[in-house]
């Protein structure tokens, strides 16, 4: 198929050896992989609207690297784009303001950015309108993304660490940064074990997606909002008190929920989501 459009993401190593141009062999291997299976898959999610957790074969779309050049240690990925995304019809989509976005908004919540939206106002079109038009597909969900992307991210931070390796990875457009990543957001996405046994939380739901059943919920014992989403053993018949949170979230009416819930926690111990065993409204005050 011919391209219809293409966008160059650059990376760039900084600090350590890639002061001299240079990555360590293996660690510096697994980043470059990791980096461009995350690009791989967030760029399937943006073209079909389908969150996968593997680099599986795109469609309508395809990815080349370019070779490393001088300056730190520099690489090239660049995203063809052979069709326009299944979200949308909109010529816009295929511009570079919109994907990038897309990227920038995936990768920051997967690296501990939580609060990270979309600024370009296509996207932001794409993600309030409540139906997609005729054979389109609603946009994925950023927090379902962001927690499959945590593995190739993981990757991609191997060489960050002790004076020597790498210091930070910029990726972005030529003249512009869209995330870094470094000592802070290596933390995050490596994540501990989940918690073996169950915590309660009481708290509200602030958003709810139906469809992928992930959500936001503020909890009060943590004082933020963390992304939240029912676990195997979470019984269907609960759903409803979640969709009754947001209500009274949205209304300013009894919104309380007391969740049992197994956090799961970056390196450091920080709660970054909560797998929810089961919940029900909490007693009124």
């Amino acid at each position: 198929m011919p391209t219809l459009s293409q966008h160059r993401i650059r990376i760039s190593y900084q600090g350590g050896l890639a002061d001299d141009h240079s990555l360590p062999g293996y660690d510096g291997a697994t980043s470059i992989d990791g980096i461009s299976r995350a690009v791989h898959i967030a760029t399937h999610a943006y073209m079909t609207g389908e969150v996968v957790s593997r680099a599986t074969a795109l469609r309508n779309a395809s990815i080349i690297m370019k070779p490393a050049r001088q300056g730190s240690f520099i690489f090239e990925l660049i995203v063809l784009m052979e069709a326009n995304p299944a979200t949308t019809a909109a010529a816009v989509a295929l511009t570079a303001a919109p994907f990038c976005d897309f990227l920038k908004v995936a990768f920051k919540r997967a690296t501990g950015f939580l609060d990270a939206e979309p600024e370009t106002p296509h996207l932001r079109s794409l993600y309030e309108r409540r139906e997609p038009p005729p054979l389109q597909k609603t946009p994925v969900d950023l927090d379902d993304l962001a927690e499959k992307l945590e593995g190739s991210l993981q990757a991609a931070h191997r060489p960050i660490g002790p004076e020597g390796t790498i210091n930070r990875i910029d990726i972005g457009r030529p003249r512009e940064t869209l995330v870094s990543f470094n000592t802070a957001t290596k933390d995050w996405v490596n994540t501990r074990e989940e918690a073996p046994g169950l915590t309660v939380y009481q708290g509200n739901m602030t958003r709810y997606n139906s469809l992928s059943r992930n959500g936001r919920a503020f909890i009060d014992q943590l004082e933020r909002v963390v992304p939240v989403r029912p676990d195997g053993d979470f019984p269907a018949g609960d759903l409803g008190n979640l969709t009754w949170s947001l209500h009274g979230s949205n209304t300013g009416t009894r919104n309380k929920l007391l969740m049992r819930v197994r956090p799961v926690t970056s390196a450091s111990g920080q709660v970054k989501r909560l797998l929810l065993s089961d919940c029900q409204a909490a007693p009124e005050e």
